[in-house]
């Protein structure tokens, strides 16, 4: 087998550039010997890369051989001691957008490769036309479809933030009431410092299993400033559930108006009572599996079935861990003092020992998880909790690591009401 690096400076809890190195690293694994690269991660994120590929933590003064090298993100560090026979660079933002915000030549790093690949058609014009790199295009590859079961609402899967279109959300709520359309609104989000004034919408904490909500749903809502090709449409139209999306970027690449969804208008001042035509969608496939395959020159046999029948799920394992620093835990918003014990799942226990965090009193039984809708309101606003870094460490936080403080501030507190 060919031997790759995937590189990824930093992994976040989600986002689609982190579904994308899951789903690749899912499928490619069957076909090429793949190592994941990386300078900080997520711990659920990395967790589950874990279970497909081998990992391992950057290091700059050692030197990397591999056949083909795939940088899958252009922000943060650049690896300098990589030599392949290929290396290639990923592009998943409108990279227009960013420089017409000023923000491209502040987190953009380039190492100047010249064999590109962009996620969508939209993205790799818009990398073309600011960078001058002329991207071959191919789509983010999807994971199998699942066996599905049929329930009624709205759904969606963001961040709740200005530029992801929470003011639209809200507005297409009011015109829902305000049209005497009953409606069910699930939001699977990090963002826990929001809560919605409608009863009709729910925000849950983010999970990776929401494969019945999505196929149950009459639409996926998506109501963004700007958009590459976001994984939450494809994904959705993987299990034939349409779409309502603004008319911004690969949005509309994806979706066509009163055909498998609706694109609205940014201002939303359009006729919400279309929305109770559900357009029928077909069955989508972007192929993009036989794309990469293709690209990175495998001629031999693709066996889906082979592939799908073969994974297996684990179950999920609740242990008590006990804190042996002091440190802020990013999963339940809350700071630990050394000697406080709580409860966490097996992957999560082994990533806080392995980073001497913790260390693990007991464990129990398999049990299923629980999503429980988000009712507690953050009187203090905090900063929007997106992942933890990879390493724990008794130095003062710097700029990059400033998600995670070992000591819980004692000047602000978090007071919470019910």
């Amino acid at each position: 087998m060919k031997k790759i690096i995937f590189y990824q400076s930093n992994f976040c809890q989600m986002g689609g550039v982190e579904t994308m190195a899951y789903n690749w690293c899912w499928w490619l694994r069957n076909y090429f010997d793949i190592t994941v690269l990386y300078c900080t991660a997520d711990y659920k994120m990395l967790s589950r890369i874990k279970k497909l590929v081998k990992t391992e933590v950057y290091e700059e003064g050692k030197e990397y051989e591999c056949d083909i090298f795939i940088r899958n993100s252009v922000w943060g560090k650049i690896p300098n001691n990589i030599k392949a026979k290929r290396m290639i660079e990923m592009r998943h933002a409108n990279y227009k957008f960013l420089l017409d915000k000023g923000l491209l030549y502040k987190q953009y790093a380039p190492m100047g490769i010249k064999e590109i690949v962009g996620c969508g058609e939209y993205v790799s014009k818009m990398s073309d036309e600011v960078l001058h790199d002329n991207p071959t295009t191919i789509k983010n590859i999807l994971l199998p479809k699942k066996e599905t079961h049929k329930v009624l609402h709205l759904i969606s899967c963001t961040r709740i933030d200005a530029h992801k279109g929470w003011d639209r959300m809200l507005k297409l709520a009011r015109m829902l009431k305000d049209a005497n359309i009953k409606f069910e609104w699930n939001i699977f989000t990090n963002s826990v410092s929001y809560k919605s004034p409608y009863e009709e919408i729910r925000l849950w904490k983010s999970r990776t299993d929401i494969w019945d909500y999505i196929a149950d749903a009459d639409y996926t809502v998506l109501l963004s400033d700007s958009e590459g090709l976001p994984y939450t449409i494809q994904e959705s139209l993987e299990y034939q559930t349409p779409c309502i999306v603004t008319d911004v970027g690969g949005c509309t690449e994806l979706i066509k108006d009163g055909v498998n969804g609706y694109v609205v208008p940014l201002d939303m001042n359009f006729d919400v009572k279309r929305l109770l035509n559900i357009p029928k969608c077909e069955e989508y496939d972007n192929h993009s599996l036989e794309d990469w395959l293709k690209y990175l020159g495998y001629n031999g046999k693709i066996d889906k079935k082979k592939i799908i029948d073969e994974y297996e799920e684990e179950e999920e394992t609740m242990v008590k861990v006990k804190a042996i620093i002091n440190f802020t835990d990013l999963e339940e918003n809350k700071g630990r003092k050394i000697g406080d014990e709580f409860m966490c799942t097996k992957e999560r226990a082994d990533y806080l020992v392995e980073h001497k965090g913790v260390e693990i009193v007991e464990e129990e039984k398999p049990t299923e998880p629980e999503t429980e809708a988000i009712e507690e309101v953050i009187e203090t606003p905090v900063e929007e909790i997106t992942d933890e870094v990879v390493e724990i460490s008794t130095e003062e936080p710097t700029e990059a690591m400033e998600e995670i403080s070992l000591e819980p501030k004692k000047d602000k507190k978090n007071k919470k009401k019910k």
